[in-house]
């Protein structure tokens, strides 16, 4: 186990050397399925945050701005704004080493490896693809295409979905016979759901918090309001998950209140609500609960936006009204390597190689559907 922690240091410089040993110790001759672990990604050093931004936002398919005005916000964000954030966590985002940690961890069936490929971070989508056709010579013969999102949306893990895809075309003249599977929605997996109440139940245990003087705010990245009124059904797909893990509390003798917010608005457009900040400002001054949780919902490990804008600008700016209140706010752990997490993922593996519909077998695109490119997902669904 310590050998995969001590692994998983490996950062900017040295993500061709993960890759490279990834390749080299999973998949030999009899080795021929690659799982490709879907997220956004992170900048893993101060030098990656511009240009990590700048992919951002000129992807236009998250957020809606004027062609060639995303480069322009992305170098004015990151030195201005990014930079000081990650300064205060380390200085690089943990999501990379969180999702290598987690790949080594899962059970996968024989024959098959696992390779972290990101959106905007490194090491991107298509240069884990290229590495998985080139160090093997076009051996593999399957890519399953594992979001890490368990709650689907067009913008997070369709939006990785179909890149991947559009990438693997490439790839048809080498192997033309490839076969690419699916996991794209998993918000209401028993063990994920399972892991986020026991840390829930965890955290009431080790803080000593009476459950009916304590409320559960769970957090959830927020999403422009048009892609919603596109069609677009993430916040449900959020709302159950959060509905599933109260049930779950209540099956172990738990009940507590609880309540969704939402973080990490973007630009001046509407995006759904209510904010994280404002939901929590109010149950400190106007709730009787004396303790309030807050739980990241529909994030699958550490990154920026639990350890910066929950444990520090979040408490920073509420300080004041959360000791006049004599309110205890504190934050649920997230999933990391939790085991039951773990077993999530392994569950889906499984599944999703054995050809079980664990996902969509076919997802409708949004009545006012934006993007052309969200039929290839479902050619390529389970």
């Amino acid at each position: 186990m310590k050998s995969i922690y001590q692994f998983t240091k490996f950062r900017s410089s040295t993500y061709n050397q993960s890759l490279k040993y990834l390749v080299q110790t999973q998949f030999d001759a009899d080795n021929k399925t690659a799982i490709l672990m879907l997220n956004l990604g992170g900048p893993n050093s101060y030098q990656e945050i511009s240009p990590f931004l700048i992919r951002f936002f000129e992807d236009t398919s998250v957020i809606r701005i004027p062609f060639g005005l995303g480069p322009y916000i992305a170098r004015l964000r990151g030195p201005a704004k990014i930079n000081k954030q990650y300064e205060k966590i380390g200085g690089f985002s943990p999501l990379f080493k969180w999702t290598m940690i987690q790949g080594f961890l899962m059970s996968k069936p024989e024959g098959c490896g696992f390779l972290p490929a990101f959106r905007y971070g490194l090491p991107l989508q298509e240069d884990a693809i290229e590495f998985a056709f080139e160090k093997t010579e076009g051996r593999i013969q399957k890519f399953l295409l594992f979001s890490q999102y368990p709650q689907y949306s067009c913008s997070t893990g369709g939006n990785a979905i179909r890149n991947a895809i559009e990438q693997l075309q490439k790839y048809k003249t080498i192997q033309p016979n490839l076969e690419v599977s699916v996991i794209d929605s998993w918000h209401k997996n028993k063990f994920y759901i399972s892991a986020m109440a026991t840390l829930l139940n965890n955290k009431l245990k080790s803080q000593n918090l009476v459950p009916n003087e304590t409320m559960i705010l769970f957090t959830a990245h927020s999403l422009p309001a048009d892609f919603v009124w596109d069609g677009e059904k993430y916040p449900y797909y959020i709302y159950e998950s959060c509905q599933l893990v109260i049930d779950n509390l209540k099956n172990m003798g738990i009940s507590v209140h609880f309540d969704l917010s939402y973080q990490s608005k973007v630009g001046l457009n509407k995006w759904l609500r209510p904010a994280t900040h404002h939901a929590l400002s109010q149950y400190i001054k106007n709730s009787k609960f004396k303790n309030i949780i807050i739980s990241p919902m529909g994030f699958t490990s550490d990154h920026l936006e639990t350890l910066y804008e929950l444990d520090i600008q979040l408490m920073e700016d509420l300080k004041k009204d959360i000791e006049s209140n004599k309110k205890n706010v504190v934050r649920c752990d997230s999933l990391n390597d939790h085991p039951q997490f773990i077993a999530a993922l392994s569950d889906l593996v499984t599944q999703g190689l054995g050809n079980k519909k664990q996902c969509s077998s076919k997802r409708e695109r949004c009545v006012d559907c934006k993007f052309e490119q969200c039929d290839i997902v479902n050619k390529h669904n389970l």
